[in-house]
């Protein structure tokens, strides 16, 4: 069922939020049932849009540039443009320097999330992007400088639209897998409490959404962005759920096998043979409980050299590449595993009470109102997402030590 669908005028409006500006989509009338919105793939940018400057995109075609990188490139070179392009209006209402993780200096990104494994996601992607970068500066900016000048096509603007795709883009499955960029879907705000997603339609030929319930005319409708951690939504949209509203969130332990273990050496081969890190190998936790891969991998790493024919099958189970024996368990020493679990989320849980403690007097130097206006900003961020991690290493600590408890005096042996 199609309906009108518009941006929010006297009831809702252009709502302040943490990024500044928040622009409101909501229904014009109350129709029961669900409600989808369309829009033609006329209207989507893709990776097939055509080129206001077409030489630009026979160029980058030519030399078969990724998805992404096109899509990336292509932006900033219709950005410039500026009216020219016809896409004007919807780049000109695009965040210049939203608050995802992509634009927080490495500083900022060490000073206020050391305690969060989330620090390192946002590392390692903004060295990948600075990577893709300078692959394309390599191979075709530099060799068509009249074409990809350095003050348009450079390092910034290319954090920038990255920054836009990674936080923007809808993966259309219906529509072969394509990825786009959907302009009037940035009237739609996320909500961890409902489960409606953007697809195409072949039928209507329109990228379009069904709602999960009804909506009275002027409310704001929300759409999921998909069943992402409170750490994911920050890392690429720029903010943090309301606490115990986001039934997804999840925190990464850190694992590691310890370099003085006697059989060091056969578990690192193991580890490696199915893609796994000796050191600060990550696994979500959930209020809900731990994958059975995070307990596999401990009992790798508290297993004894009498069981190293079982290191290959521990390693496996890991990885989840192993198709056999689901129900893995090594009753001798499922009590040292749990322990291990138990010290490794203890460890992360005093790093997060030591950022949490230090964060109200972080700042005081800082004497630029811009700067301190940041900071405030950010810090809030942090304490957020560690709130929320934290409270969830908490559950698991009490789990934990409840079973090992029940363990030691026997009434888990049988």
């Amino acid at each position: 069922m199609v309906v009108g669908f518009r941006l929010a005028s006297s009831k809702g409006g252009d709502k302040q939020s943490g990024n500044g500006k928040e622009r409101i989509g909501c229904f014009e009338e109350n129709q029961q049932g669900r409600e989808a919105s369309p829009c033609a793939s006329l209207a989507l940018i893709t990776s097939d849009s055509d080129w206001s400057s077409p030489e630009v995109g026979h160029v980058l075609k030519q030399h078969n540039v990724a998805d992404l990188p096109l899509l990336a490139t292509y932006l900033i070179s219709e950005a410039n443009l500026q009216k020219s392009s016809r896409w004007s209006n919807y780049i000109s209402s695009l965040p210049r320097q939203p608050y995802s993780l992509l634009y927080w200096t490495r500083s900022e990104l060490d000073r206020y999330l050391k305690a969060s494994q989330i620090r390192l996601r946002a590392i390692e992607r903004i060295a990948d992007i600075t990577g893709t970068f300078d692959d394309l500066r390599r191979r075709i900016f530099s060799k068509h400088p009249h074409l990809f000048p350095k003050e348009v096509f450079n390092l910034v603007t290319f954090r920038w639209s990255f920054g836009i795709l990674l936080s923007r883009l809808i993966y259309l499955s219906s529509m072969d897998g394509k990825v786009a960029l959907v302009p009037w879907a940035d009237m739609l705000n996320h909500s961890c409490e409902v489960e409606t997603y953007l697809n195409y339609d072949k039928s209507s030929q329109a990228v379009v959404f069904t709602t999960d319930r009804a909506y009275q005319s002027g409310e704001q409708v929300f759409i999921s962005y998909g069943k992402k951690s409170n750490a994911e939504l920050l890392l690429s949209y720029g903010f943090v759920p309301k606490e115990g509203t986001n039934l997804n969130d999840s925190v990464e332990l850190p694992l590691s096998l310890k370099i003085s273990d006697k059989c060091y050496k056969q578990k690192l081969k193991a580890l490696k043979k199915h893609g796994l890190s000796a050191s600060s190998q990550c696994y979500p936790i959930q209020i809900s409980g731990w994958p059975l891969e995070l307990m596999a991998y401990a009992y790798l790493t508290v297993s004894p050299p009498s069981m190293s024919k079982q290191f290959e099958e521990m390693a496996a189970m890991a990885s989840n590449e192993s198709i056999i024996r689901k129900d893995l368990r090594y009753p001798e020493i499922e009590e040292k595993a749990l322990q291990f679990i138990l010290d490794n989320c203890e460890s992360s849980i005093s790093k997060y009470s030591k950022f949490l403690k230090e964060s109200g007097s972080m700042d005081l130097d800082i004497t630029s109102q811009e700067l301190q206006n940041r900071g405030v900003f950010l810090k809030q961020l942090a304490v957020d997402l560690c709130i929320s991690e934290q409270k969830i290493l908490h559950r698991a600590q009490y789990i934990l030590k409840r079973r090992l408890r029940d363990m030691r005096s026997g009434e888990l042996r049988a």
